[in-house]
């Protein structure tokens, strides 16, 4: 506590003013009060001037600064004395010293900072919603997953993010009533759609945010984007699904080809020992092909279930797509179909099974010329990426093209829409590829063709 008269210079200093300021009483008394604030004396003019109008000032902001040049941040208040005709005649103050409060502001300040950062930088989505299931915060995490800045994202429904199916199942709804219900939803899994259209599947938490009184203000929301761990699990299970059929059609195939040799063996003979006019060896003959049609499917079969075990070598990719087209030419049931090569000259070599890679070529090619129409047009385009070491095959055709629902099943072992197919040549297209660490997409538009493009690495894990 100090004492001023009616300039501004301390007439007074308590024990605590001089702890606070690290000086005797008489090194501080005579003083201006400017000489300690941090604004000097336009501060301290400043200062009287308001308790001259005022009389009484509270807890007025400053910093003090001791003899030794330290500030001290302080909350100052002040109260006027006057004589009897009303004039001031000095001061009263009182300095509250702020500097555990500040430090205690700034670790305060600290947390929330770190805490804001953790929010923002998630790699979990995380955002917040008013009681209407606006956005209020979105994070990079968000932006990362459904490709909306906070800018496009804050502000918007969270409609926004959920398909339009489940709008018009009231889903948003139900999950909102449960938050409100039991102030949280724990795991839920459900599908959401991003910027661009794909479809994700999500898990998030839900919680209720409520104001001091308990109401509810809002909900935050954190959520993780669990499409490829789901993908894994479904190939997974598809895996093992498939190495059980595996194991069954090859013992099946097994069994079934040993007799129907002894079947094309009695044919043959009975065949053989008809006379030459007799209409009997026509239908023989008829039967005869449909058991060899029989011994291709079990034999495709055998192959797919347990395919012989991969070569390695070099492959020349242009010199494998030169022979699968005058292959694919010669078998062509449309001699009006052009099949033509469209290659960069700089694909180099590489390790992998020339055999299993040309058989791609071939049933991609085949699936092809069943495709197209009279005068259609097959074109086969080898690229090589020098940045990504990215093989590329092509397959494109103008023909029917494949609707949607079929597309997504074309690579399941035994899915076929040819009355003469085993539906394995795509299942073994994907097997072989696959073993290369490729992929294999396909685009397709009814009425207009269809793309096959396989990507294989450069350095394939084999």
């Amino acid at each position: 506590m100090v004492t001023l008269d009616e300039a501004g210079t301390i007439t007074f200093c308590s024990q605590g003013g001089e702890e606070m300021l690290g000086a005797a009483a008489a090194e501080v008394v005579g003083q201006s009060l400017g000489s300690f604030c941090a604004g000097g004396q336009p501060e301290s003019r400043r200062f009287l001037e308001r308790l001259l109008q005022e009389d009484r000032i509270r807890d007025y902001l400053t910093e003090l600064i001791t003899p030794a040049g330290k500030r001290i941040p302080v909350a100052l208040s002040g109260r006027a004395i006057r004589g009897e005709a009303g004039e001031l005649l000095g001061a009263v103050c009182v300095a509250h010293d702020l500097s555990e409060i500040r430090r205690l502001e700034d670790e305060l300040a600290a947390k929330n900072r770190f805490m804001a950062n953790i929010l923002k930088d998630s790699a979990d989505a995380i955002m917040t919603l008013d009681p209407d299931n606006f956005i209020t915060s979105w994070n990079r995490g968000a932006e990362a997953i459904f490709g909306f800045s906070a800018a496009e994202a804050v502000g918007k429904h969270i409609n926004l993010i959920i398909p339009p199916e489940l709008q018009a199942a009231r889903e948003i709804e139900r999950i909102t009533d449960t938050v409100r219900a039991y102030g949280v939803l724990r795991s839920y899994q459900t599908e959401r759609i991003t910027k661009d259209g794909r479809r994700i599947q999500v898990i998030f938490t839900r919680t209720s945010i409520r104001d001091d009184a308990g109401r509810i203000i809002g909900s935050s929301a954190v959520l993780k984007d669990v499409t490829n761990v789901l993908n894994l699990e479904r190939q997974l299970a598809y895996a093992e699904h498939l190495a059980s059929l595996g194991e069954l059609s090859a013992g099946l195939a097994h069994e079934i080809k040993n007799p129907l040799a002894g079947i094309k063996g009695v044919i043959d003979v009975i065949r053989d020992s008809l006379a030459h006019s007799d209409v009997h060896r026509e239908i023989l003959g008829d039967v005869l092909r449909e058991v060899d049609r029989i011994d291709r499917t079990v034999q495709d079969l055998l192959t797919y279930a347990k395919p012989k075990p991969p070569s390695h070598g070099d492959v020349d990719l242009i010199a494998a797509a030169q022979r699968m087209i005058a292959m694919s030419r010669q078998s062509s049931r449309n001699g009006a179909v052009s099949i033509e090569l469209d290659s960069s000259v700089d694909i180099p070599r590489f390790t992998g099974d020339q055999t299993q890679l040309e058989q791609v070529l071939l049933n991609l090619l085949l699936n092809a010329q069943n495709a197209v129409h009279s005068r259609g047009r097959i074109v086969v385009r080898l690229r090589y990426d020098r940045t990504s070491g990215d093989v590329r095959i092509v397959v494109e055709d103008d023909g029917c093209g494949i609707p949607e629902e079929i597309r997504r099943k074309i690579f399941q072992p035994f899915f076929t829409t040819r009355t003469d197919g085993t539906g394995l040549g795509l299942a073994t297209c994907l097997k072989n590829v696959q073993y290369h660490g490729g992929t294999i997409d396909v685009q397709s538009e009814v009425g207009k063709g269809t793309r096959f493009i396989v990507t294989l690495p450069m350095f394939c894990r084999l």
